[in-house]
């Protein structure tokens, strides 16, 4: 789920943002209770904006008007979730996981028990998650061979679903495309780009709760899916909800299927199920293998290219890695000094830049890792904190 990150707060007198608190802090328990999402201090904002993005809408003169039509009226929450829950998103982004995930595909089709693959996207958010697995899958030559592929996508937004059955994108959207995908995935349309969908393979998107799987459309399937992405879902989750879902994405997975979060996102999991491995600085969990945690001895297209870590480099520790940038290291630094000064978010935020870069490089991230615990920790996130810390040590 690629929510909008926050960074400017709103603009507005001290007194009238306390005044407006007095009636936000009971409005933001109600929506916990409501849509059973847990709000960190960039989620509260973003409800606060979106709360004032309504209120000017409806040309409502006062915050504390607003208030009380939420109060009184239901449907509005309804109205209001949707621009609280804002996506922005790229394609392929981090380009580096989605070709681990088709390296990691090629190989486990070879001794996959039936030629059928599923892939489940939960947090799908508008649709760029979705149209990258989709055009990464048809580009295995599965289909060609006469696979059955199924991609799924679940988010709680139901504006955001919406955006994603569409498949309409701004030219801005398609930024990070070569001109080859642009014209063999995308038809202009209306000022816009349209995804080719009858070249891909079939997408099925609903609305739901990523919690409550026994709600999902496709609750049959649990067990059944090859590949899960669900990405920096766990962020913004209460501080015990991360086992919760480590337990459902265990539950949903196949046997040797894999599980990709975000960067820096690691599972509290304590079953013997889920292994984390790492490939090209790529961290993610395969099942039902007993394997070592941390496979580091890959080496991937980059690194044998000269572009990532030189070919055969092992990398246990940080000794054994190339060193950082001048841009990383800034940002790194920058992240440093956000976290003394009491904003865990937007430190990781700094740190989800390094390692995308990273990744791209084919670098393993152990530096930023070690900010990951402490940020957690900031958190009150104490799972997070141990499953973090395993990593961080390896």
């Amino acid at each position: 789920m690629n929510t909008i990150p926050i960074t400017d707060e709103t603009r507005q007198p001290e007194a009238e943002k306390n005044a407006d608190l007095i009636f936000f802090d009971p409005l933001a328990q109600k929506a916990q209770t409501l849509f059973g999402v847990a709000f960190t201090p960039s989620a509260r904002l973003r409800l606060l904006k979106a709360m004032k993005a309504r209120q000017t809408k409806l040309n409502i003169d006062s915050f504390s008007e607003y208030a009380a039509l939420l109060r009184r009226d239901n449907e509005e929450w309804n109205r209001l979730w949707p621009v609280a829950l804002a996506y922005e998103g790229s394609f392929f982004r981090p380009a580096a996981q989605f070709e681990v995930a088709r390296e990691l595909l090629a190989e486990w089709s070879i001794m996959a028990p039936e030629r059928t693959l599923r892939v489940l996207s939960l947090g799908c958010g508008a649709g760029f998650e979705t149209c990258s697995l989709a055009m990464m899958l048809e580009e295995t030559g599965l289909r060609a061979k006469n696979w059955q592929v199924e991609i799924y996508g679940l988010d709680l937004n139901e504006e955001a679903v919406g955006q994603a059955g569409l498949a309409v994108f701004t030219e801005a959207d398609l930024e990070w495309l070569t001109e080859a995908q642009r014209k063999k995935w995308f038809n202009p349309r209306g000022g816009g780009w349209c995804f080719k969908s009858a070249l891909a393979p079939p997408v099925k998107l609903a609305a739901g709760n990523i919690y409550e799987p026994e709600t999902w459309p496709w609750a049959e399937l649990s067990g059944a899916f090859d590949l899960i992405f669900c990405r920096g879902v766990s962020w913004e989750a209460p501080p015990r909800a991360p086992r919760q879902l480590a337990r459902i994405l265990r539950q949903s997975l196949a046997p040797s299927g894999f599980i990709f979060t975000a960067p820096g996102e690691f599972l509290p999991d304590n079953s013997s199920d889920l292994h984390l491995e790492e490939r090209s600085g790529v961290t993610y969990y395969r099942q039902g293998v007993n394997r070592i945690k941390v496979n580091r001895h890959h080496v991937s297209k980059k690194q044998k290219s000269g572009r990532g870590a030189a070919a055969g480099t092992r990398q246990d520790n940080m000794e054994g890695l190339p060193p950082l940038d001048l841009r990383e290291r800034t940002l790194m630094e920058e992240a440093g000094r956000k976290l003394a000064a009491g904003q865990p978010e937007k430190a990781r935020a700094l740190l989800i830049e390094v390692m995308t870069t990273q990744m791209d490089n084919g670098r393993s991230q152990p530096e930023a890792w070690e900010m990951i615990v402490k940020i957690e920790e900031a958190l009150g996130r104490p799972d997070i904190v141990k499953a973090t810390a395993e990593v961080a040590g390896q």
